[in-house]
């Protein structure tokens, strides 16, 4: 099961590092993860996009997610780099790794991917079942007001890059359109692999649904959940969170205390 029948990124788990590269927000899961105690759990975590980082930062990490895919790809990258991380597949929406965690990670916007709102809802509380008492919660999401007006359905070309181990390059399209009704935002990924002589050997397309989450409906759903805010930013360098212009809204949250 994954977060949506229609979001599953095994079939380009082999070419997902190659198209995404961003890694603005390294430095502050780095700095999250300094006063942690114990082990850290990072949640949908893919090929380990933030794992590796933080594992060359020796900080101890589970990792968890619903591809095996992308967890084979994440398991033949810890063995080239002699790393070592518990890995999970399993679903956010019913995870249970029989432990609590001081500091729970859920990065990359990732929580956007689960697309109805009682999903989200059964996630956050499987999640603050693993929180320690005193335990944090990250969860990153885009901030809509910025975010929506690129989902406009243009076809764009975001990367055209070579592909490691073998003679061609990947040029990756991107299509997203926001649907205002439904709050989501369908997208469509073109992958086209190309020999050196520029003829295309092959091409393999996903078709996407992502949430487009506000403030106070994440506020809300958060407090249904029994988890509190503690903090938030609008980028990662922590600037206060700025409505009209911030990119990002990065949330720390803890647990409600138990009544």
């Amino acid at each position: 099961m994954s977060p949506t029948s229609k979001f599953d990124f095994g079939p380009v788990a082999d070419l997902y590092n190659v198209y995404v590269k961003w890694d603005a927000d390294i430095p502050f899961f780095r700095e999250m993860c300094a006063d942690a105690t114990g082990d850290v759990l990072e949640l949908m975590s893919g090929t380990g996009r933030v794992s590796l980082p933080l594992l060359r930062a020796a900080v101890p990490l589970m990792c968890v997610d619903y591809s095996a895919e992308m967890l084979r790809v994440l398991s033949q990258r810890l063995k080239a780099e002699n790393l070592t991380a518990d890995l999970h597949e399993q679903d956010v929406r019913a995870l249970d790794v029989g432990r609590l965690f001081d500091l729970v990670l859920l990065p990359f916007h990732s929580f956007s991917e689960i697309v109805d709102p009682n999903d989200r809802a059964l996630a956050l509380r499987a999640i603050r079942r693993h929180l320690a008492r005193q335990g944090r919660l990250i969860i990153t999401l885009h901030n809509p007001v910025v975010q929506i007006p690129s989902l406009d359905g243009m076809r764009r070309k975001l990367c055209e890059r070579p592909i490691p181990d073998r003679n061609a390059v990947l040029r990756f399209w991107f299509t997203a359109r926001y649907h205002a009704g439904a709050a989501v935002a369908e997208a469509h990924q073109e992958y086209e692999i190309l020999g050196l002589d520029g003829c295309l050997l092959e091409k393999r397309e996903l078709d996407l649904h992502f949430a487009i989450i506000g403030r106070e409906e994440f506020e809300k759903q958060a407090g249904a959940c029994g988890l509190r805010i503690l903090r938030m930013w609008g980028d990662y360098s922590r600037n206060p969170f700025q409505p009209a212009t911030s990119p990002f809204m990065i949330w720390e949250l803890g647990s409600e205390p138990s009544s």
